[in-house]
């Protein structure tokens, strides 16, 4: 009888310790295990984010030029046009107009009124993404009415912006090639954290973030 007295409490400890090693996992498991890096597709049409993210990825590639990489005369009139990437053609034909224009070169709007046709060939510009995540996703339960919301022990989502093009001119009354600049390159990024359930923070290369 004695001892087994003696043994009650240290078998009721044991089993006191076993069910909170078991609780632990079970909670710890959907948490740990959601861990994840991955990238992600953008979404239809550029975010305000996104745009900006472009843009001064654009203006990055250009601000590391020199002036003996584009040999054409300053003042001298330049009809632009672009070749790849479509729907931003526009887009980075404005921004190349502009840097053109800020060194002393004059932009014209038809090849009759300029000297030289300046082809912007553009390789890549656009915005990876990534998501990294530590806690508990929504989940949608069977039992209850209702989603359990996300739970967020740390979330980084990375935006990156990257441009890489090059110029060809071309003389416009004979067609004949000039010059190719070296292709150049650029990027920017917008990180944002979100770390407590509710902290929100981020950092960014852009000027003047939304």
């Amino acid at each position: 009888m004695n001892i087994r007295k003696s043994l009650e409490p240290h078998s009721t400890t044991n089993l006191c310790q076993i069910w909170l090693v078991i609780g632990w996992i079970v909670c710890a498991t959907p948490i740990l295990g959601c861990a994840v890096g991955n990238n992600l597709p953008g979404p239809a049409s550029p975010t305000a984010i996104e745009q900006m993210l472009m843009g001064q990825a654009v203006e990055s590639s250009l601000s590391a030029w020199e002036a003996t990489q584009f040999p054409i005369d300053t003042g001298t009139a330049l009809y632009l046009q672009t070749s790849g990437i479509p729907q931003y053609q526009a887009f980075i034909k404005h921004h190349v107009a502009k840097w053109l224009g800020e060194k002393g070169y004059r932009i014209v709007e038809t090849p009759s009124e300029a000297s030289y046709s300046v082809t912007i060939l553009v390789e890549t510009l656009g915005v990876e993404q990534a998501v990294s995540f530590l806690g508990m996703p929504p989940v949608q339960s069977v039992l209850l009415p209702f989603a359990l919301p996300e739970l967020t022990l740390f979330k980084a989502q990375y935006q990156t912006g990257y441009a890489r093009f090059r110029l060809d001119v071309f003389k416009t009354k004979t067609g004949q090639f000039v010059h190719s600049t070296p292709w150049q390159h650029g990027d920017s990024y917008y990180y944002h954290f979100t770390v407590l359930f509710f902290i929100p923070f981020h950092t960014t290369s852009l000027s003047d973030p939304p």
